[in-house]
């Protein structure tokens, strides 16, 4: 069995607790370990590295969620505790949680769903295809508080059948932006997310 495989031994899983929590001291204390920690964490299983996490206090746990590589995020997420994965959320900033929501499939992304900030909600509606969207919200419908806080979202929306000439004279009409107002949301006909507009690319095009 290779290390990338999840091991069933509990004696294996808190031999590697421990050997994660020796190099996690040696870093802290000013040993040169940093690789070494990163590359026993890329050996390891989600499930596995999912027990560590759940096995440390929240200062290390998340010092080790920083070593992990970024396209494992999500693989990671849909394998620890409701309360672990909460505190892990907490510590990524909406971009690391994109990222790391990007790779799962619908009913994987349906199980994570619940537990993201609301002010995720709308930019990952737009980036699933249709299916997706449909399965996902599915997941959303009986959670009433999300889903409201998906439909009060305060985000500045745009037709997908109109010119940038058009949407830059509509954006001239407001006193100002909702806040941290970084990309617009693209709706079509039937006010359905169809995409995002960065508001960099725009003033470049």
């Amino acid at each position: 069995m290779s290390d990338s495989e999840p091991r069933g031994s509990a004696s294996r899983l808190h031999e590697q607790l421990e050997e994660i929590t020796r190099l996690l001291h040696r870093h802290e204390a000013g040993a040169q370990v940093e690789p070494e920690l990163q590359q026993r964490l890329q050996q390891l299983h989600p499930a596995d590295i999912a027990f560590i996490l759940e096995s440390l206090p929240l200062d290390e746990r998340l010092a080790i969620w920083l070593r992990v590589r970024a396209d494992r995020d999500g693989d990671i997420l849909l394998e620890v505790s409701d309360a672990v994965r909460e505190s892990l959320i907490a510590d990524m900033d909406q971009r690391e949680i994109m990222a790391a929501v990007e790779p799962l499939d619908a009913d994987e992304l349906a199980d994570l769903v619940e537990d993201l900030p609301s002010e995720v909600l709308p930019e990952l509606m737009a980036s699933l295809g249709a299916q997706q969207r449909e399965r996902v919200q599915s997941a959303l419908s009986w959670k009433e508080d999300q889903l409201g806080a998906l439909m009060d979202f305060e985000m500045v929306t745009i037709s997908e059948d109109v010119s940038l000439e058009t949407v830059l004279r509509n954006l001239r009409r407001f006193d100002e932006l909702p806040t941290q107002t970084d990309k617009l949301f693209v709706v079509n006909h039937d006010n359905l997310l169809t995409g995002v507009l960065p508001l960099h690319w725009l003033l470049v095009n």
